[in-house]
């Protein structure tokens, strides 16, 4: 309901409004001032994201681009596999058949051409790599000295009429090391005495001496024999010599200046 009032004066009346009105006019003007603020709003942030959006989908193509010229080519194709691919590349233009086409051939012709150079690099460097061995110089054997020994022994106890003793030699060698020594007639001396009387030497009337080198391991032994004719050479050589009588001999071997002990030869 209006309330009227009077101006003093010319006596005009107006009519003065509810403040329900008032209150109601100022809820609307104040709604319709935050619905312009949330649309500028919005404007100023909807133009932004245009903008930045823009730039992002021109460098995410440009990018897109770039790696689909790249993508067409592939490293040293198989004549099957590049024929394959330019088949359905051409048959089927669609994006997904394009990159199948593609795809796989290159992938397996790629890693085919990989494994053969990986196979052909690595022989030659092998090959290549592996050390020359050095040659070795191999020290010489020492004649037997220390730690030789000699020894004999004979075939029979007692020999009788024409019966010719066989004298065998043993040499050893002692040492932690090989040594050589020369078994033939000029190096090595049999030696038979009866009593106090030289009756025999090997060395008496050689004609021709010999040399026989042979290289004992460490611990080994070799053996070397002579047949004695019973023949006393102190007297002579040939016709001279004259055959041993009945009794008991004695033989020593020597050989690289170590003598055996004596061993007995007994002439019936």
């Amino acid at each position: 309901m209006a309330d009227y009032e009077e101006f003093d004066g010319d006596g005009e009346e107006y009519e003065r409004e509810a403040p329900e009105v008032y209150r109601r006019r100022r809820i609307i003007a104040a709604i319709i001032a935050v619905l312009a603020i949330i649309l500028v709003v919005w404007a100023l942030v909807f133009a932004f994201q245009r903008l930045t959006g823009s730039g992002d989908d021109d460098a995410a193509a440009s990018s897109a681009a770039a790696g689909d010229n790249f993508d067409s080519f592939s490293a040293r194709p198989t004549g099957g596999a590049s024929g394959a691919a330019s088949g359905s590349a051409s048959a089927q233009p669609s994006e997904s058949a394009s990159s199948s086409a593609e795809a796989t051939p290159t992938g397996e012709s790629t890693a085919s051409a990989d494994a053969e150079g990986a196979e052909a690099s690595a022989t030659p460097t092998d090959q290549a790599a592996a050390p020359t061995p050095e040659p070795t110089t191999q020290e010489p054997v020492q004649a037997c000295s220390d730690a030789f020994t000699v020894s004999t022994t004979v075939d029979k106890q007692a020999y009788a009429a024409g019966q010719q003793p066989v004298i065998t030699t043993t040499v050893a060698n002692g040492s932690q090391n090989p040594c050589t020594v020369d078994l033939g007639s000029a190096n090595t001396t049999y030696q038979i005495t009866s009593g106090p009387a030289n009756v025999y030497s090997s060395q008496t009337c050689q004609a021709q001496p010999t040399h026989d080198e042979a290289t004992l391991q460490a611990g080994a032994k070799q053996t070397t024999s002579l047949t004695w004719d019973r023949g006393m050479n102190a007297y002579g050589c040939g016709q001279a010599a004259q055959q041993a009588k009945t009794g008991y001999y004695w033989v020593t071997a020597t050989v690289n200046g170590v003598s055996s002990q004596p061993t007995l030869i007994v002439i019936q």
